[in-house]
């Protein structure tokens, strides 16, 4: 009896402990491009979705190559910025360079404190895509040009990436992506930011390998509940553990 309780309570701890990967995953909706403003047909940052309850949050998008659909429900992973590593991130899982984030993070914080519907708005999100895909980002420009009015493609390019016109992908000093790159993300003095990677499947999807969504940056989720549940869910493993440990090393000795 006493031997069937405590393999009970063993099974009882262990499903308890395997649910605590499952409450990072949140459902999302991206509800619209309520305020930002639109460049060639393109609407910019910041969007605004819904994440777990949290309606109307901004959002800004760093991935040129994955699509997302407005009012389109999935599941996103919250990553801190303090925890970014190669395998909890969509960029990351592709190969990208963690520290590009530093970038992400600033380029983002420029995005949310620009005047809402600006020009600067548009500078800042063109900026923001080139920071995984300098290459694709320059080539559409260029083969996407707008050559009259104020604010034509040429100008564009040169403000991301410090050189005349679209004719090269490399940041250059004078860009903005040369001062992202270079200027990098910190928590002083910088908007408290999430990342939040789509799952496919239950994992975080490999960005550019059919996502369901696109990777978005926001500021950081309320996870206040989630946070305690998991320190309480961690210390009920813990304590758990040890206290079967204990009883069973006590009958031994006895």
């Amino acid at each position: 009896m006493t031997k069937g309780v405590r393999i009970a309570g063993l099974a009882a701890i262990v499903t308890v402990c395997l649910t605590i990967p499952a409450l990072a995953q949140i459902p999302a909706i991206l509800t619209g491009p309520t305020s930002g403003p639109v460049y060639d047909g393109i609407s910019m940052s910041p969007y605004y979705a819904t994440i777990g309850s949290v309606a109307n949050s901004a959002v800004d998008c760093g991935d040129f190559g994955d699509d997302s659909d407005f009012n389109s429900t999935w599941n996103a992973t919250v990553t801190s910025f303090s925890s970014i590593s190669s395998s909890n991130t969509s960029r990351g899982l592709a190969g990208a360079n963690k520290s590009l984030y530093g970038a992400v993070g600033y380029l983002t914080n420029l995005v949310l404190s620009a005047a809402p519907g600006s020009t600067t708005q548009v500078i800042d999100t063109f900026a923001l895509w080139p920071v995984f895909d300098p290459t694709g980002v320059e080539k559409y420009l260029a083969s996407n040009p707008i050559t009259s009015g104020s604010f034509t493609t040429a100008t564009l390019c040169s403000d991301i990436f410090g050189t005349a016109g679209c004719t090269s992908a490399t940041a250059m000093k004078g860009g903005l992506l040369h001062a992202a790159e270079n200027g990098g993300y910190a928590t002083s003095g910088f908007l408290n930011l999430t990342v939040l990677p789509p799952d496919a499947t239950g994992t975080i999807c490999k960005a550019g390998h059919g996502c369901g969504a696109q990777e978005f940056v926001t500021v950081s989720v309320p996870e206040g509940g989630s946070t305690i549940a998991y320190l309480l869910l961690a210390g009920l493993c813990l304590g758990g553990a040890m206290l079967l440990s204990r009883r069973v090393v006590s009958r031994t000795i006895a």
